[in-house]
């Protein structure tokens, strides 16, 4: 049984909609609406699931306990089981970023000017700390022209907070520090694209790029190669729509989020031959686990706004793996898509996220050398 939680949840009474959706072999994804939860299971879970929400319309089907050796002990198990996972999914999260009191005027010191797709925004910080958690991965976007919105970020009583033209957007400490670079990414992003924070279906953690019209995404734990994988294709005229934040709308599109790509220090040498002009790029300490990296823009001149990508690949990179590409079940591929994804809790889109996945390839690629991933990738598209 595949189950993936990731939205801590409270108590409700009235159950909530629900979606149950087959997308593989012997694989279905479920969602509840009041909890914002996708389960993954297989047909017997499912089965049961259902019974449990409403026993006269789906009735447990014998042949899948036959088939799967349930004697009525164990059914007893797995009843009791579900009947707490539904309790879960049946419970509303409380998501609220409570407004503050306090006067924004006269704390910012500091600003940033940046410019995208012919629109402008400027970014002004209570200091240079805060500048240095969102700036260098935009330097490239840098400009002097005059903005259209304006974001404040100020750090009080021990939390970061971030304003979009004086209205207050939320508030966070300092163990949520992606949680608040992901809200910036989000705002900026809807910026750029002229677009708001309901025109999205979900954000992942992916890198995507385009070629001759064919989008794909890397997905893949942290460390895993994904960037470096990016600035590789970009070589092979690739090109890059978002690096490790990729938003999609309702149809399936994935949107430029216009970040340079975040190349970390086990990668420095072998960027340095792909890219003369790396070694030029400033240096910048993120942290004791990731440590320093460098942000490398896109240099093809190709900006694409906006690509449907149906092709997903799970990237790991290692001197002693094979170079290989092979296509994984549904289910399989959302164990690493689910838990760091963003998904919104809107019935609609939780309908565009299933109809996107039911309609996508996934695969699991592995590689040590980097022409042999380029012509991987190439023959799958």
């Amino acid at each position: 049984m595949r189950v993936f939680l990731f939205i801590s949840l409270r108590m409700t009474s009235n159950f909530s909609e629900y979606i149950s959706e087959q997308i593989d072999v012997n694989t279905h994804i479920m969602w509840f609406e009041k909890s914002n939860k996708y389960i993954v299971v297989n047909d017997l879970l499912n089965n049961l699931i259902l019974n449990k929400i409403d026993s006269d319309k789906f009735p447990i089907k014998i042949s899948l306990l036959k088939q799967n050796k349930i004697n009525s002990k164990k059914l007893k198990h797995i009843k009791d089981d579900i009947k707490n996972l539904l309790e879960e999914c049946n419970t509303e999260y409380d998501n609220i970023n409570s407004p503050i009191s306090f006067s924004i005027a006269d704390e910012y010191t500091h600003y940033s000017k940046f410019r995208f797709n012919e629109r402008v925004v400027k970014i002004e910080y209570s200091d240079e700390r805060l500048k240095l958690l969102i700036d260098p991965k935009f330097v490239h976007l840098n400009c002097n022209e005059n903005e259209e919105t304006t974001f404040k970020i100020v750090e009080k009583n021990k939390k970061i907070n971030l304003f979009k033209n004086d209205k207050f957007l939320g508030s966070w400490g300092s163990k949520k520090m992606h949680e608040f670079q992901g809200k910036v990414s989000m705002e900026l992003t809807s910026f750029f694209h002229g677009m708001s924070d309901y025109d999205w279906t979900a954000v992942f953690h992916g890198s995507s790029l385009c070629k001759e019209n064919i989008g794909l995404m890397l997905t893949g734990d942290s460390g895993s190669g994904k960037s470096s994988l990016s600035a590789i294709l970009m070589t092979d005229n690739f090109a890059l729509i978002a690096d490790d934040f990729s938003p999609m709308d309702d149809k399936g599109i994935h949107y430029n989020f216009p970040s340079a790509i975040s190349i970390k220090e086990g990668f420095y040498s072998e960027a340095k031959k792909l890219y003369k002009s790396f070694q030029e790029l400033n240096e910048y300490y993120i942290n004791d686990i990731k440590g320093n990296v460098k942000y490398l823009p896109d240099y093809s001149g190709k900006s694409i706004l906006k690509s449907n990508c149906k092709t997903i690949l799970n990237v790991k990179f290692g001197s002693g793996l094979k170079n290989e590409i092979k296509s994984i079940n549904r289910g399989k591929a959302l164990e690493n898509i689910l838990p760091d994804a963003w998904i919104s809790s809107d019935i609609k889109d939780a309908n565009a996220f299933i109809n996107w996945v039911k309609s996508s390839s996934f695969y699991d690629l592995t590689y040590n050398d980097n022409n042999e991933a380029i012509k991987m990738i190439n023959e799958i598209l």
